[in-house]
């Protein structure tokens, strides 16, 4: 039709998806209807957005899962597995130290160049820890060719484990507070299923190679996760270079106010916001008690995986295998069902969904407690973690200014992660010997917290429906130190009042 094409007998681009229809074949309309069920309405530029924090977001959680599935066995080759809970207990304080020099450099670098300083460190510390593992001396094999005996004073296995622990939550985290700050509510329903797929896709790749540890040597693998890291910093490059930042905070976050924008330095800012604010605190409840249960139900997968496989490439198989049986599950249902379970039956219920999960599990685990049960059950939690609970979770930042997503954040993701796992050590510690006791009473523990987690998520998900209806954001402060509410447009009174990017 002549209506398809502009001026110049071009075809005219399709800058929406439901604008761009009539210029589509029917077999492309069908396609796109499907795209709408899952994912809502999405503009041309937020799909292009989303597919850059889902590389980016691939890479970072490829890197963090091929290292994770190297962790335990490593430490166990090292150390000695009978140490993993004191090692989850020291690395509080490890990150502790990390946090509180990651808010120095929030305070001094600029938001977009976090990635290279961050990325940076950990790429030369992977590196160099791959050169270590190759030596005779303090490396996995002596000079005799047989593997050298783990000890607690082998330094290389604590700082190998310290270094995995904190990148897994200090640049994970750091992404998500980039991410909340680039987005608002309405364009995250739809692209955060998108964009977490691309991380289950990272995640299943990096599960897939530690699988073949055997053919590419533990190492080799340290060292390509050393240098993977440095493809994030330049992704985020690209994604500058097609969204400056100046022009992009004026089409996605036009509705906040610029003080919201701003970021207060101090290095414990981030700690006041968070004792200061309920709701903040709420959401650190969610997302640390779910972690105790995570600690206290992973210890037990691997006491008695460890027991099956007893070499430590068999057990970094085995540690790759439940990686990437977990990530399918997770990409599977970022595809189908994170944007359709949010926009559908709401935040609220969508957090409840999760804890209601865990209730169920632990009990299964209570009354069948196998090595294969405790497989299927952290497959089933971990892969609905990422894909659920963990999308949910950040939406709820929607409503805070950036010094909370940004300061406030870092604590919950980073020290709080930390404090809940050396939380569910202290469980797995007092009760790993024999096991059966670590079985019986770990899973009432788990049970325990499960209910809990359940209440908080019901209280935390109707103050955020309050704050979206009123249209609140929680950080506003005044001069006098009052906390103020600050109004924000609706999403859908912001595709009206604004150009189409």
């Amino acid at each position: 039709e002549p209506s398809q094409y502009n001026l110049t007998g071009r075809a005219a681009p399709c800058w929406s998806w439901t604008v761009g229809w009539p210029c589509l074949p029917a077999h492309a309309r069908g396609d796109m209807g499907i795209i709408r069920f899952l994912y809502g309405e999405l503009s041309h530029e937020a799909l292009v957005q989303a597919t850059f924090f889902s590389s980016l977001l691939c890479f970072i959680v490829g890197v963090y899962w091929m290292m994770r599935s190297l962790k335990d066995s490593v430490f166990a080759s090292v150390v000695g597995l009978e140490y993993q809970p004191q090692a989850k207990m020291f690395s509080l304080v490890v990150v502790s130290v990390v946090l509180v020099a990651y808010n120095k450099i929030v305070d001094i670098v600029p938001r977009h160049r976090l990635f290279a300083v961050i990325c940076g460190a950990y790429s030369a510390l992977f590196v160099a820890t791959a050169v270590m593992l190759t030596s005779t001396t303090h490396g996995l094999v002596g000079p005799d060719g047989q593997p050298i005996p783990p000890s607690p004073e082998r330094w290389l296995g604590w700082i190998h484990y310290f270094a995995i622990e904190s990148y897994g939550s200090l640049v994970v985290s750091l992404f998500w507070q980039y991410l909340n700050s680039q987005v608002n509510l309405k364009e995250a329903k739809g692209q955060y299923g998108l964009i977490t797929a691309g991380g289950q896709i990272g995640a299943i790749t990096g599960c897939t190679l530690v699988v073949g540890s055997k053919r590419f040597g533990v190492p080799q693998l340290y060292g390509a996760g050393g240098l993977a890291c440095l493809v994030s910093p330049l992704i985020v490059q690209m994604y500058l270079c097609r969204f400056p930042p100046d022009e992009f905070i004026n089409v996605s976050s036009r509705s906040a106010p610029s003080s919201a924008k701003k970021v207060q330095p101090g290095l414990f800012e981030g700690l006041r916001l968070l004792i200061r604010h309920p709701y903040v605190l709420g959401i650190f409840a969610v997302s640390a008690l779910f972690e105790v249960i995570a600690t206290i139900l992973d210890y037990q997968m691997k006491v008695l995986g460890k027991a099956a496989y007893s070499s430590t490439a068999d057990f970094a198989s085995f540690m790759g295998m439940f990686g990437q049986a977990a990530n399918t599950v997770s990409l599977v249902f970022s595809l189908l069902g994170t944007s359709f379970v949010i926009r559908n039956f709401g935040l609220r219920p969508t957090l409840m969904l999760f804890p209601t999960m865990l209730v169920v599990v632990v009990g299964v685990v209570y009354f069948v407690p196998s090595m294969w049960c405790l497989f299927g059950v952290m497959v089933a939690i971990k892969g609905l973690s990422y894909a659920l609970n963990n999308p949910s979770k950040e939406m709820l930042y929607m409503v805070t200014t950036d010094s909370i997503k940004f300061k406030a954040k870092s604590w919950i993701d980073v020290f709080g992660g930390r404090a809940s796992k050396a939380l569910g050590s202290v469980v797995t510690n007092t009760f790993k010997k024999p096991v059966t006791n670590l079985m019986f009473y770990g899973s009432l523990v788990s049970l325990a917290i499960a209910l809990g987690l359940l209440a908080i998520t019901s209280t935390l998900g109707r103050a955020f429906e309050r704050l979206t209806a009123s249209g609140e954001l929680i950080g506003m402060d005044n001069e006098q130190g009052e906390e103020e509410k600050q109004p924000l447009k609706h999403a859908a009174a912001e595709d009206e009042e604004s150009p189409k990017a």
